[in-house]
């Protein structure tokens, strides 16, 4: 890691860089809303879901919320290092924060409340807007079309976060299915488009010997084919052996990827390991998929695989390193903790994906067992990493690809 200037700490304001509200907000947001969920299902806390059904509350403020605010603070802190200049944008980087917090809040009050949801839902969706087109903007300008895959991905979330409320609110039929699920999918997608860019990288520059993970161009074309014909078979066409079969196809492909990248070596190093594992989870995700061609699995397994283990050990994973990166803080020598916290979280994702396969009469428990131990990591986090968050960093840093 290169140092330069030292930050001025009278200077330093939170919204320095985007990461850091985001960050916080996610990690808040990350507590509250499982800690609301666990108390409301294995708790049975008595909430006002007269607009909407527990479920998609819980679906729709995990990924809107908590996950968006992750991928919102990242890519508006890579950008720079993307297009090779600062983009000075506090203002607009102001105005999403407040918008992402009142349409939390919104939200959530209507559970107590009989505030009307449509508040929440108008604020929600212009967060998304101006965030297309604040991702969006500096891109075109520079016109790095190899980024515009991103763009389009935060554009169509943009519009399946509209049709949720479009259909929740009764304008069209399973609406809140499609727009929960089609931002669930490109989520996903922005994980493994991501994941093929930067875990080679942390794997390579981080394990202390000379080792170059592989990628093949061939892998990454059939990754993006098999894919998209996962997304469309599953959510415009009633066909779930296609839908198996091709997932089938995917875990082949996700787990070729996977053997190119891996050596032995991450296991000694938390923030190598946790991308791994996470990338994984989301190749776990297609196998359950797959294999309900054969045996009886809930589609429900197959869906903690992909958010629980996938995306909740990928963004936890992501903000650890990036923060540590960008406040001055060495990554190649994180704090101890983070093995346990990663480490929770993982055994989370077991109980709830895997114990459920081995012992269903026990389901309940198995499910508040994983709410927990989810909070109780990101309860760890919080407390390790806010501080870092909230403070000035130690030094400023060059790239985010020399970490």
């Amino acid at each position: 890691m290169e140092p330069i200037n030292k930050i001025n700490e009278q200077e330093f304001s939170v919204f320095e860089i985007p990461f850091r509200p985001f960050f916080i907000l996610a990690a808040i947001s990350s507590l509250f809303y499982m800690t609301i969920w666990t108390l409301f299902y294995s708790f049975k806390l008595p909430l006002n879901f007269e607009n909407i059904s527990p479920t998609m509350w819980h679906a729709h403020e995990m990924l809107f919320g908590y996950t968006l605010a992750v991928i919102a603070g990242f890519l508006l802190t890579v950008e720079k290092y993307w297009l090779g200049k600062n983009i000075d944008q506090r203002t607009i980087l102001i105005i999403l924060v407040i918008l992402w917090i009142a349409a939390r809040v919104s939200i959530s009050l209507t559970l107590i409340t009989d505030i009307p949801y449509e508040i929440g839902a108008i604020f929600d969706c212009l967060f998304l807007i101006i965030l297309t087109i604040r991702v969006s903007y500096p891109i075109i300008s520079a016109r790095a079309w190899d980024k515009m895959a991103l763009v389009a991905h935060i554009a169509i979330i943009a519009v399946a976060n509209i049709v949720f409320y479009l259909g929740l609110f009764g304008f069209i039929t399973d609406g809140q299915h499609l727009g929960v699920y089609s931002a669930l999918y490109l989520i996903i997608s922005i994980i493994l488009l991501m994941g093929r860019r930067m875990i080679p990288i942390f794997i390579r520059n981080g394990i202390g010997f000379k080792f170059e993970p592989k990628n093949w161009r061939v892998i990454d074309i059939l990754s993006m084919v098999f894919f998209v014909a996962f997304f469309i078979l599953d959510l415009f066409f009633t066909s779930p052996k296609a839908v198996s079969i091709v997932s089938g196809i995917l875990v082949l492909i996700y787990s070729i990827r996977l053997y190119g990248w891996y050596s032995n070596k991450i296991w000694s190093k938390p923030l190598l390991w946790v991308l791994f594992v996470g990338y994984s989870w989301i190749a776990i995700g297609f196998a359950l998929e797959f294999l309900s061609l054969f045996f009886n699995i809930s589609s429900f397994l197959s869906l903690h695989s992909f958010t629980y283990g996938g995306i909740g050990i990928m963004t936890l994973g992501f903000m650890s390193r990036v923060v540590l990166g960008h406040t001055g803080r060495n990554v190649f020598d994180p704090p101890k903790i983070l093995f346990w916290i990663f480490s929770i979280l993982f055994a989370g994702a077991i109980v709830r994906v895997f114990f459920p396969l081995i012992d269903i009469a026990n389901y309940q428990t198995w499910i508040a067992a994983s709410q927990i131990l989810w909070i109780v990591s990101f309860l760890i986090f919080a407390v390790v990493y806010l501080p870092m968050l909230f403070s000035p960093g130690i030094e400023k840093k060059t790239s985010l690809y020399k970490h």
